[in-house]
């Protein structure tokens, strides 16, 4: 009798593995079906391109690549090494192609998912210990899994975490949460150890720290721990002091952060200036913040990936009237929850306040208190903070079904529906961040005339795909916005001189060098354009001035390198290609053109070399062939002259007759 209940058991448990085997099974596979599409989408010209394509440190594992990674805010974003890192690691297997960069933050996101999973059960487990739920095994058994299940898919597919996973950018959120959940699941092993064990809280706090080094938005980490004691009742069970001090290492790690990551976003111009908004105003926004994301979490409408500030009107600054209730609503939006819940018995308000703890902390860092960045809300900062509104939710939505065997085919019912509008509200919600176009239409179409950045990317957009008169039209309408931005002056310089109307374009570089003469960019583009009209000597001095600013941009080293090249001055083109091949030795355009320096200079052998490299490159260069044989005819190898005419000739490059006429003749008299 007794091997039998002992097999019953093991059955039991196996039963248990296989189903959230499958659950986890259908959690992975829908998460994917919902944002399949992204897997096509571009690089976007917000923030994509200065963390990927131009950033030359990820370029290579160098040792000097890496110190910069690991010990440097590379991107003047702020500190975040491991994300840096992740994106190397990207670059180093898939190179400039987007779909690898996609798939990895799928990935990341489908592995947060299941971590959800196993911490929705290891909370209920403890939970359970400390008298939150009395029923028997077998519904128990039930109970969680399902719970697990739809609290997990609330977070999977919620529409509102779009930004976070099909934006590259925004690797760094799915990192960071990544270890975030990961160290939540350890510290709730920790503290449910029979034996205390500070190996398992060791391991939490390097989780924290990778969480820190990936976002530093984790420094709210500890607060979260915090959160998690008063749901498992540690204020009954140990001393307050205890429960403290063993937060004290991540608090001062946190405080650290804090300040340097402070320090950095001033720097960026990411912080807002204080002179900007009141403060009052800024409460009033992280008001409107805090129940916007609460009510948007159960009701994703109107989403836009760029939520500006309000508009004010009159002399004194007014704001439209809905912020000025917005700390009333604020305050209804927590304290009837606890209220309700408190008159409910312990356990539901102990969860309740587990949730608004949770969601307060991780959202207090990102709230306009401070002022992080241009817009009021981003939807990427709901991603790991919803974890306290989906739990509670989950909770109350077992314990309704549970009281409501009559209903119970409704909730299900609806449920379903809910599931399967959120599911269709993300994939749609992928779409939108297709590329530049479909990203930058969508912010312009919910904010007309409203929003600088967008018609001014909108703009590089049509730029970089040479439709100058759309490009025009948004440059155009982001300069009648009174932008006080020098890169939307810049870039209209830019788009006039692409046109030729020279005089004018210089006219926009004076305006972008009067907001700011620090402009590296501005000087860059004015250098191009200066070059363009053969003034080289005017393009070499911006080009020197914008290099004192940005030293080691690969883009501003190939445009000095070209103009050096075009000057005739072959010494400083080698020179100045040389440096470029160091930070992007994959672009077979820098040794091509490096090549024609030497060959220009008389180095002819030196050339063959840099032009044979740019073959292995890209073996399909017809120009590079041509270039080759013409370097092999210079130092009398007709053969190979002919060879490779040959070869440029069949990859479809325009060989003029007579040098093959001549090439052969050359071999056929034996010269």
């Amino acid at each position: 009798m007794q091997k039998n209940k002992y097999l019953s058991l093991f059955h039991s448990d196996r039963l248990l593995s296989v189903a959230n085997g499958a659950f986890l099974l259908g959690i992975v596979l829908l998460t994917f079906l919902c944002y399949h599409y992204s897997l096509g989408n571009q690089f976007t010209n917000w923030d994509d391109q200065r963390f990927i394509p131009e950033n030359i440190f990820i370029k290579s594992f160098s040792a000097a690549n890496l110190k910069m990674m690991m010990l440097h805010d590379v991107t003047r974003d702020y500190y975040n090494p491991f994300t840096i890192l992740s994106y190397a690691v990207n670059y180093h297997f898939s190179q400039l192609a987007p779909q690898a960069y996609y798939l990895t933050n799928i990935i990341l996101h489908i592995l947060n998912s299941c971590l959800v999973f196993f911490l929705v059960l290891t909370l209920l487990e403890a939970m359970k210990k400390k008298e939150y739920f009395t029923m028997e095994n077998e519904r128990w058994i039930a109970y969680k899994k399902w719970f697990a299940l739809l609290c997990t898919l609330l977070f999977a597919i919620h529409p509102m975490h779009v930004e976070s996973v099909s934006w590259i950018a925004e690797r760094k959120d799915v990192l960071y949460a990544f270890f975030y959940f990961m160290g939540m699941i350890l510290y709730i092993s920790f503290i449910e150890s029979t034996k205390r064990k500070y190996g398992w809280m060791a391991w939490v706090f390097v989780y924290f720290l990778l969480s820190l080094l990936s976002k530093p938005m984790a420094i709210v980490f500890p607060f979260s721990l915090l959160a998690i004691d008063v749901l498992l009742k540690r204020d009954k069970s140990e001393k307050i002091k205890t429960i403290t001090l063993e937060k004290l290492p991540f608090i001062l790690i946190a405080f650290i952060s804090i300040l340097n990551t402070y320090h950095e976003q001033k720097l960026v111009g990411a912080v807002a200036e204080h002179q900007i908004f009141s403060f009052f105003q800024r409460f009033l926004f992280a008001s409107y913040g805090f129940y916007m994301y609460v009510l948007k979490a159960f009701l994703p409408f109107a989403q836009c990936s760029y939520y500006p500030y309000p508009e004010v009107s009159g002399p004194s600054g007014n704001l439209p009237v809905i912020f000025y209730l917005s700390p009333l609503i604020a305050a209804l939006v927590a304290v009837i929850p606890l209220y309700l819940s408190y008159r409910a018995g312990e356990n539901n308000f102990r969860i309740v306040l587990f949730g608004l703890c949770f969601y307060f902390f991780n959202m207090i860092i990102v709230s306009q208190i401070i002022g992080s960045g241009p817009n009021i809300m981003a939807e990427r900062y709901s991603y790991v903070c919803y974890f306290g509104i989906f739990f509670p939710f989950t909770f109350f939505i077992y314990k309704f079904w549970h009281r409501r065997e009559q209903l119970r085919k409704i909730t299900v019912s609806m449920l379903s529906l809910y599931l399967v509008l959120l599911a269709f509200l993300c994939y749609k919600r992928t779409l939108v961040w297709h590329d530049s176009e479909t990203l930058w239409t969508e912010v312009i179409d919910q904010y007309p005339h409203r929003i600088v950045k967008a018609y001014n990317n909108l703009g590089n957009y049509y730029f970089a795909n040479r439709d100058l008169d759309k490009a025009y039209q948004n440059y155009t309408e982001a300069i009648q916005l009174k932008t006080g931005d020098p890169q939307v002056y810049c870039n209209m310089g830019s788009l006039l001189g692409a046109k030729k109307q020279y005089k004018l374009s210089l006219a926009y570089y004076s305006e972008a060098l009067k907001i700011d003469s620090n402009d590296a960019l501005t000087y860059l583009d004015r250098a191009i354009t200066y070059s363009a009209m053969g003034k080289y000597d005017l393009a070499i001095n911006d080009y020197k001035i914008s290099s004192r600013i940005q030293p080691n941009s690969e883009i501003l080293l190939r445009n000095i390198a070209y103009t050096y090249l075009n000057a005739h001055q072959f010494d400083s083109a080698i020179n100045y290609y040389t440096r470029v091949i160091q930070i992007n030795p994959a672009n077979p355009s820098y040794f091509h053109y490096r090549g024609v320096a030497k060959f220009n200079k008389g180095s002819v052998e030196a050339a063959m070399d840099d032009f044979k490299q740019n073959l292995i490159i890209a073996p399909h260069d017809s120009e590079c062939m041509f270039y080759l044989s013409i370097s092999y005819n210079r130092i009398s190898d007709f053969n190979n002259a002919y060879k490779y005419v040959q070869m440029a000739k069949q990859a479809n490059y325009s060989v003029p007759d007579d040098y093959i006429r001549l090439l052969k003749a050359r071999i056929s008299s034996g010269e």
